[in-house]
């Protein structure tokens, strides 16, 4: 399934009747679930306080792991302003600590690029907006070839500015294949994974998160291209060291969790299989395989309920993916149940009684007879 049409797959348009206060501002107005149909308008309006007609009241949008009815929610424009002041803003919700997503995150990197556009090529601020740009571009659109041409220049600058084996620049080397790998480019992103992996190992260690991250994409690289075998002991070692340094229910040790559960439903069936083409597959499925995949999807789906809670999209992503596996676990299960009957069935069938064949009677000598007696 593509990225374009998992997206939409989860898009919510739905407008809740509610109201909330902006915690920047601390203005009430309407809360829009989805903020789609009104971040465009609101950046726009954000930069250009000029126009002669005043826009009606923006409503108010959350776009992090806040929950409650009422917590979280700001207007666009203002959390502009406020990512000007601290700029850890622009990514991050200062309250729940999780990264901005969906329209929010893309509205804030489009804002945050169109202020750093203009400066140095090798200005700081210039790449980090770039990279976030192509992040939410790729995200948050699926606009894949919008993606492309930021992440290659961010990668550019950064050899030439930091160098080689920069973190920086290894981070930058990791987002660019991972792009590749979602646009089909799998003979372009693997030497880049490979080259950044390599690096990372051994500049910052095999422990460290972005190593770490690094060998999950590349697991997941070996998985788009059926290469099962090798992708499991990297999705494993990845998880295992998540789960070390990271913790049980850090953000990226669910994330493998839930990628392994992935690298398992496609082992189940012995190819990449989306799950929209699951019902459609005509080849044998492994049920103990396809289990072990439910199970940490499964797994994937309580941890990500309790950071992110029920409404952020990777909750929803797990939420679809044990939809998928248990569904297709219960229908293996079903026509188990039913091949055991017709075996039984036709175990228990009734037979035709045959009637036995009679013996063929000795005839008896004469004197042989009952009471006969030899005569002299």
């Amino acid at each position: 399934m593509s990225d374009a049409m998992e997206a939409r797959e989860i898009k919510e348009e739905e407008r809740s009747d509610s109201r909330a206060t902006c915690w920047i501002c601390a203005e009430e107005g309407d809360v829009l679930a989805s903020p789609s149909s009104s971040s465009q308008t609101e950046l726009e309006h954000a930069n250009n306080n000029n126009t002669k007609q005043q826009p009606p009241p923006p409503p108010l949008v959350r776009g992090c792991a806040c929950r409650g009815p009422t917590a979280g929610y700001a207007h666009i424009h203002c959390l502009i302003e406020a990512a000007k002041h601290n700029a850890d803003t622009w990514d991050t919700c200062p309250t729940c600590l999780q990264d901005f997503t969906g329209d929010v995150q893309l509205a804030l990197a489009k804002a945050r690029w169109a202020i750093a556009e203009n400066r140095s090529w090798k200005d700081g601020e210039r790449l980090n907006a770039a990279d976030r740009l192509a992040q939410a571009l790729q995200v948050c659109l699926g606009d894949h070839a919008g993606a492309l041409p930021l992440f290659e220049e961010v990668l550019v600058v950064s050899r030439k500015v930091d160098g080689d084996e920069d973190a920086n620049t290894l981070i930058s080397m990791s987002n660019l294949a991972s792009l590749h790998q979602k646009m089909g480019n799998y003979h372009l992103a693997l030497p880049l994974f490979e080259e950044a992996l390599e690096a990372q190992q051994r500049n910052i260690g095999h422990r460290a998160q972005d190593t770490l991250l690094t060998l999950n994409n590349l697991a997941m690289l070996h998985l788009r291209t059926e290469r099962f075998s090798v992708a499991l002991p990297l999705a494993e070692k990845a998880l295992e060291g998540r789960r070390k340094t990271l913790g049980r229910e850090h953000q990226d040790t669910l994330e493998s969790i839930h990628n392994l559960g992935l690298l398992r439903w496609h082992m189940a069936h012995g190819e990449y299989v989306s799950f929209t083409n699951a019902k459609a597959h005509r080849g044998i499925c492994d049920a103990s395989e396809l289990e072990r995949a439910a199970i940490l999807l499964g797994d994937s789906l309580k941890g990500r309920r309790k950071v992110f809670g029920e409404d952020h999209p990777l909750t929803k992503e797990s939420v679809r993916s044990t939809r998928y596996a248990n569904e297709k676990l219960k229908e293996l299960r079903t026509n188990e149940n039913e091949n055991e009957n017709d075996e039984t069935k036709e175990i228990a069938k009734p037979t035709i009684p045959v009637a036995p064949v009679a013996k063929k009677k000795k005839r008896k000598h004469p004197n042989h007879e009952k009471g006969a007696t030899r005569k002299h």
